[in-house]
């Protein structure tokens, strides 16, 4: 009998022990939300012909970052959010795991409502990708910016020395002209989290291989997979 209870006290402290190691392992749903929110906001302008982006400018990014942003305020406003970003290998053309990224900006000027707003930034070129291995940039001051063709058979050529392509969504009310600097950080408090490393950065993520993909992720990288080739077997067809 006393040997009876021994085992059963040592199976269930490895029950306890394998659960618990679980739950610890698992990425806190808040940053997962993070993963799902930026699919969503993708799969919706993607499917939404006067805002998809050309499948042939997703192919040729070398990364992307995806935001949601918030504004808010009556003569001052403060707008500030969160992100993720990601980067493709040149040779390869794999995507990288994703790294959390948050973003702050003031603002003065005239102005009233309050609105959120969803962002698509394409990294183009290595001038785009030098930005994402700081550890903050600010949009329209370290490097060049440009609003994004939009639609299936839009150009995709680029203007020269290009580095961001911009596409953006706005859900709320808001007006005014205002004076503004904004900034997109790493989050490393929320990498940290996500894949339970200390110390770990968003350039150790996006270009270190130092995690794996994780499955939270898959979602938005086959989301960006199928995007970047959905037109051509309908190519195809209609040349054969």
């Amino acid at each position: 009998m006393k040997m009876f209870m021994q085992v059963r006290f040592l199976v269930c402290s490895a029950v306890f022990l394998f659960t618990a190691s679980c739950v610890l392992a698992a990425p806190p749903r808040a940053l997962v939300k993070r993963i799902d929110m930026a699919k969503e906001f993708l799969d919706d302008i993607m499917e939404a012909p006067d805002t998809e982006i050309p499948a042939a400018l997703i192919q040729k990014c070398r990364g992307v970052v995806i935001m949601r942003q918030y504004r808010a305020g009556f003569i001052f406003g403060v707008k500030g959010g969160y992100g993720v970003a990601l980067v493709r290998d040149e040779k390869t053309g794999i995507w990288s795991p994703p790294a959390f990224v948050k973003s702050g900006e003031g603002s003065y000027g005239v102005q009233i409502g309050g609105q959120a707003v969803d962002t698509i930034l394409l990294i183009m070129n290595k001038e785009g990708m030098e930005m994402l291995i700081r550890t903050k940039f600010k949009l329209g001051v370290d490097g060049s910016v440009a609003a994004g063709p939009v639609g299936r058979d839009a150009s995709a050529k680029l203007g020269p020395g290009t580095a961001i392509l911009v596409y953006s969504r706005t859900k709320g009310l808001y007006a005014g002209a205002t004076i503004e600097g904004g900034l997109i950080v790493n989050d490393d408090v929320a990498n940290e989290k996500f894949y339970g490393i200390k110390g770990i950065t968003t350039q150790d993520i996006l270009f270190g291989g130092t995690v794996e993909v994780p499955d939270a992720a898959r979602p938005l990288i086959n989301a960006l997979k199928t995007y970047e080739t959905r037109y051509e077997k309908i190519k195809e067809n209609r040349e054969n």
